[in-house]
């Protein structure tokens, strides 16, 4: 009898062990699924369909088919040059240039899963206003190598690279910084390290307080992942394979350090870079700062619901500071 009973709490222990490492196996393999979604080059169609963002997507790609004829007519008369830099880790990066014969220059810094041509919106209007304007693709992104997103982390010591680029091209350069979502991070990220003079001032619409904040924030909406282990573990990952941690990725201690003058817009109802996040770092800027909130405006759809007063303010804003 306590062989047959041995051999039972055997086999129980054998299943229960075998269940543990078959139960951790699927845990690795979602997660490592998750970070190639999330983090990788690809399958970023795949990342918006897990954080469902139509609704926010579908406003801005109806704004943009309404504007397509007119960018089109702009392009036709715009001189427009492409430019290349090798980054600080050797990652080749691209840029167009639409070239204006000023000292002003704006760098427009598209979001995640996004590319430089669809900020030719943002574009347009700065040309307009005299600004030669640099539309970089962030790495990972468009044109840009990188097998990895930066989160906005390395993407900083990208920027800081094309602000050198700027500044070779034209001495005198004036440098506004500009961008949403990722790019406004971005710009956030980077304005805690040392800067040109040339660069003036900084227009951030939508950026997120932290990278593993701002996933934090999609899991629990989402409901179809688990926060704990996946982002524990995604983040050693991260770690391993990028060189950075989501963690370390914070805008907020970024901004702590920034001198420049900010101009913080978000939208009243983002839930994708939720509207707290604006306000987390609003706060803890120790600079000039200027805040907007758009009302009834998501994620980076506030030029969209309110164009006249978000390009007012921006005007406002700029006359300031440069």
């Amino acid at each position: 009898m306590k062989n047959i009973k041995n051999i039972k709490n055997k086999f129980t222990i054998c299943f229960l062990l075998g269940f543990i490492m078959f139960f951790i196996r699927e845990i690795y393999f979602a997660i490592i699924y998750l970070y190639n979604i999330c983090l990788t080059r690809t399958n970023k169609f795949a990342m918006m369909k897990l954080l469902d963002v139509r609704k926010e997507t579908k406003i801005v790609l109806d704004d943009f088919e309404e504007e397509k004829n007119k960018i089109k007519q702009w392009l036709a008369n715009t001189l427009v040059k492409g430019l290349k830099i090798k980054s600080f880790d050797k990652t080749t990066l691209f840029a167009e240039w639409f070239v204006n014969n000023s000292h002003k220059w704006v760098i427009v810094l598209h979001g995640y899963g996004a590319n430089g041509r669809l900020m030719y919106y943002v574009a347009k209007r700065f040309y307009k206003k005299g600004y030669n304007v640099l539309l970089p693709d962030l790495r990972a992104h468009g044109l840009s190598g990188g097998k990895y997103v930066g989160m906005g982390w390395h993407d900083r010591l990208d920027l800081i690279e094309w602000i050198k680029k700027v500044t070779k091209i034209d001495k005198n350069a004036k440098i506004v910084l500009y961008g949403v979502s990722m790019g406004a991070t971005t710009s956030l990220m980077a304005s805690g390290e040392k800067l040109p003079k040339n660069v003036k001032c900084i227009i951030s619409d939508c950026a997120f307080t932290s990278a593993y904040e701002v996933f934090k924030h999609q899991l629990k909406k989402s409901k179809k992942v688990p926060v704990i282990p996946f982002l524990f573990i995604m983040n050693i990952i991260c770690k391993i394979k990028n060189g950075y941690s989501l963690k370390q990725a914070s805008t907020i201690k970024q901004v702590k350090k920034n001198k420049l003058p900010i101009f913080f817009i978000h939208g009243a109802t983002d839930d994708f870079v939720p509207t707290y996040m604006v306000f987390d770092l609003y706060k803890q800027a120790n600079c000039e700062k200027e805040l907007m909130v758009v009302n009834n405006a998501g994620h980076i759809v506030s030029e969209m619901v309110e164009r006249k007063i978000y390009w007012r303010r921006i005007a406002l804003f700029l006359d300031k500071y440069c």
